[in-house]
């Protein structure tokens, strides 16, 4: 299918990513998309969702406006509009990502704000930088922003991880069965090897990756804390406390000065299936309550096949970050 998008892929070797204990390769490549780039075009950072790279972005639907169709869109309804999109490969032997430093993974952070940034920078000179993703990815354009101002100027959140009692603690109970039927330890070696998951050993494998970047063992180099007693099947409180602090529910309301200088453009739908929306509308209401200019909207819609989202969204950042100073 013919696009009036140019798409090219360039690879990086990702020094952030040196000596991860995991062995996950170093050469990450970048799909950047581009329309009308040029000297003062911005440039935005797509982080994907867990589960998903880089290259997801560019998988075409024909059941739902994919990614490229909503550029496309964004590009037709506005044809002098100006922009690059860079998308990087995220992948983890995890499956995903957070878009966080952690022994238990590597510096997936660094990864984004030296490596991927740095290679734009690079290459096309300073530019206005944004940052936007979907679920795991809109957490990440978020956490990236509150702990990297001075680089990204605006972010956009769709359904990103929030208000973690209720988009996590549901899979708790796969998890807690297979983790006590394996051991955690072969049970991320089992899943490694299959060639297909039930939806079950996908929420647990999940479980173990939010722990790989939340709560890493701070004894041993390469565990992990789990949330919870796998013998008892109750709350380890002391843990799940360590994963709160990353809560954007909850660390919104402790970043309210850098995010009064931000875009901030935040999309749920109200049938999020992770419940991320009260989450979302949590984050709404801070910022709400503290006079911070911000955009929040609510689709009558889940939590999948909503690329379409950005086709609201994406324009107004690319336009911002165009003006700001």
């Amino acid at each position: 299918m013919e696009t009036s998008l140019h798409i090219q892929k360039v690879s990086i070797k990702a020094q952030s990513l040196e000596g991860n204990i995991l062995g996950d390769s170093t050469s990450r490549d970048i799909a950047l998309i581009s329309h009308n780039f040029g000297d003062e075009s911005p440039v935005l950072i797509g982080l994907a969702g867990f589960f998903g790279s880089g290259v997801s972005f560019l998988n075409r639907s024909y059941s739902s406006q994919d990614f490229i169709s909503t550029l496309e869109k964004i590009c037709l309804a506005d044809p002098e509009i100006s922009f690059m999109i860079a998308l990087p490969d995220s992948m983890t032997s995890f499956y995903g990502n957070q878009y966080l430093n952690t022994p238990a993974v590597g510096n997936y952070e660094d990864f984004i704000v030296k490596d991927v940034a740095g290679y734009i920078q690079n290459r096309f000179g300073k530019r206005k930088l944004g940052v936007f993703g979907k679920s795991s990815g809109g957490f990440g354009a978020y956490n990236l922003t509150i702990r990297n101002p001075s680089l990204f100027s605006g972010f956009v959140d769709v359904s990103g991880d929030s208000a973690f009692e209720y988009c996590y603690v549901r899979d708790f109970p796969d998890s807690i069965a297979a983790f006590r039927k394996d051991g955690i330890e072969l049970f991320l070696e089992n899943f490694r090897k299959s060639p297909t998951h039930k939806p079950q050993e996908l929420r647990a494998m999940g479980t173990a990756a939010m722990a790989a970047f939340y709560s890493p063992s701070m004894t041993e180099t390469g565990k992990l804390d789990l949330p919870f007693d796998i013998n008892t099947g109750l709350i380890d409180y002391k843990v799940w406390n360590r994963w709160l602090e990353f809560d954007p529910a909850r660390t919104v309301k402790s970043h309210l000065d850098v995010l009064r200088n931000k875009k901030i453009i935040l999309q749920v739908g109200n049938r999020d299936e992770f419940s991320i929306n009260i989450g979302m509308q949590s984050m709404h209401e801070t910022l709400k309550s503290a006079g911070i200019d911000h955009e929040y909207r609510e689709y009558d819609d889940g939590h999948f096949s909503i690329e379409y989202l950005y086709e609201y969204s994406l324009p107004i950042l690319i336009s911002y970050l165009r003006t700001v100073k």
